[in-house]
């Protein structure tokens, strides 16, 4: 029989507001308020940078980004440098890591399996490249994994180019990898798809790989599930 997990699906947040979502949510999680969650979303034009990015390197191109309309995050998930944008899927589970593996790696392999699986249900013969993590097409990359664990629970998570603008990470070194090719589905494809579609889709293989019943949850409920005010978990 599968566990429940709680499904937050909206169209667009932006970053800092999706992050606070997230540590509100993880809070309720260890202290034991609400099920394991997964959050699907879209983020408006933004740059973020993990926990092992120089602070003295992203102070000095922070300006440059945010005079160019790109919101700048350092947050505190593994990974070096990412673009977030409209038509890029982004999904953060909120879980308990050893309910479904006691191997951290394990748990990088199984989200990279959601959007190769995904992908393969759009025609696309997508995979893994030996010594990086994410999901790649032949050379390109176009799935990106960033986690942080906390007291023994998962937040952030992956982002997939589904239908967003590339020219964006032009402005980046993405993962750290010097010379990377960045793809998507809609330059593979030569056209957009439907990201309604792409969310069912990629619900679905979550819900397989992870073995969960995924019960869909409006804001306003879980609000009253976690209860109000500052739930934030410690950074």
């Amino acid at each position: 029989m599968k566990r429940n997990s709680l499904l937050l699906q909206f169209d667009e947040i932006e970053y800092g507001e999706a992050w606070e979502l997230q540590k509100s949510l993880l809070d309720a999680r260890v202290s034991g308020k609400i099920e394991d969650c997964f959050i699907l979303l879209q983020h408006p034009p933004t740059f973020t940078y993990g926990r092992r990015y120089k602070e003295d390197n992203l102070i000095a191109n922070r300006e440059y980004y945010e005079n160019l309309g790109f919101a700048v995050y350092k947050t505190d998930r593994g990974g070096l440098a990412t673009y977030h944008g409209h038509g890029q899927l982004v999904g953060y589970p909120i879980i308990k890591i050893s309910t479904y593996t006691k191997d951290y790696y394990q748990y990088l392999r199984v989200l990279e399996e959601v959007m190769i699986r995904t992908l393969n249900d759009f025609g696309i013969m997508a995979g893994r490249k030996e010594g990086y993590t994410g999901v790649w097409v032949d050379n390109a990359k176009m799935g990106f994994i960033g986690v942080r664990l906390a007291f023994g629970y998962a937040m952030h998570g992956f982002s997939l180019n589904v239908n967003n603008d590339l020219s964006p990470f032009g402005y980046i070194t993405p993962c750290g990898i010097q010379g990377v090719r960045i793809t998507s589905v809609r330059e593979l494809l030569n056209t957009s798809v439907d990201m309604k579609k792409v969310y069912d889709t990629l619900v679905n293989h979550y819900s397989e790989l992870f073995q969960v019943q995924l019960i869909p949850i409006e804001t306003g409920i879980m609000t009253e599930k976690i209860g109000s005010g500052n739930t934030c978990a410690q950074t």
